[in-house]
């Protein structure tokens, strides 16, 4: 059994009134394993957390909550990302790279958001994404131990003199968090230096 760690305090009866003011605002049913996982965690993180099949390979880094911090908040993130990919699904956690992992509202199934391929907010883009599982539960119980980076892709990347990169949607959503902190906006050519 895969088991989930609860990267902030948790706070069950506060957790479950977000919840349902968060719900009564939605027209459809929130999924009982995403309810269960809001109200009992806060901002969970798997022990196993690396998926690796044909279909895709990520690393998990934590499935979203109620949180000060709007990168690891459930509403947040729902706001953001619910109209960049089909209207049937919303986004659930966070994996490495800017990619999400998603749930669909009717079936419970569970899918791979890849931002450079699956972003429906790019012009003409309506690929789906992948699909990593029948439901949470199963999805989390397929999860392995953290992949560890080789030699070889260690000296690669070393190889690769620290080139950097933002897409502009990176860089929208760069500044629309700098917005929330009253911070200015930053051109490309300054997000790219500050990029470290």
């Amino acid at each position: 059994m895969n088991i989930l760690k609860s990267i902030n305090n948790v706070k069950r009866e506060e957790n479950l009134q977000k919840f349902e003011r968060f719900q009564s605002t939605l027209d459809f049913e929130i999924n009982r394993d995403i309810k269960e996982i809001l109200i009992g965690y806060n901002v969970a993180k798997p022990v196993r957390s690396f998926y690796k099949k044909e279909n895709a390979e990520f690393d998990l880094n934590y499935l979203f909550g109620f949180s000060e911090r709007a990168y690891e908040d459930f509403a947040s993130n729902y706001e953001t990302y619910s109209h960049r990919m089909p209207k049937e699904m919303f986004p659930i956690g966070n994996i490495d790279g800017g990619d999400l992992l998603c749930i669909n509202k009717i079936t419970g199934e569970v899918y791979y958001w890849f931002h450079e391929e699956d972003d429906w907010g790019l012009a003409d883009n309506e690929k789906y994404p992948t699909k990593v599982g029948n439901n949470l539960n199963e999805l989390l119980e397929s999860l392995m131990e953290s992949a560890r980076s080789t030699k070889e892709e260690i000296e690669r990347a070393k190889r690769g003199g620290g080139r950097k990169f933002i897409s502009a949607i990176g860089l929208e959503l760069l500044n629309k968090d700098r917005a929330k902190r009253g911070l200015p906006p930053l051109t490309m050519e300054e997000a790219l230096a500050n990029k470290k």
